[in-house]
């Protein structure tokens, strides 16, 4: 990875593929309805992210790896909880 963004993209991406289509199963939305809100979303979180000014700035990978890693398992175990 080159750049935060990219590890915001990722982290953005795996909170939205998994916390969206639970809330909404909640309202009952069909599938391709479901589909495309989540593809609209998921472009429009990732507009906002590179946009950001801060996350344009250079990182190593190996940093950037273990930054992401380490999102993945804390909102993998907060969503346990949440989710409960």
């Amino acid at each position: 990875m080159k750049k935060w963004e990219n590890v915001a993209f990722g982290s953005s991406i795996f909170i939205v593929l998994t916390f969206l289509p639970l809330y909404l199963d909640i309202f009952g939305i069909s599938f391709w309805l479901k589909s495309v809100c989540i593809i609209a979303v998921l472009f429009g979180v990732l507009f906002i992210v590179s946009k950001i000014k801060f996350l344009q700035k250079q990182v190593t990978k190996k940093v950037g790896w273990l930054t992401l890693i380490a999102l993945f398992i804390i909102i993998t175990v907060l969503s346990e909880f949440i989710l409960k």
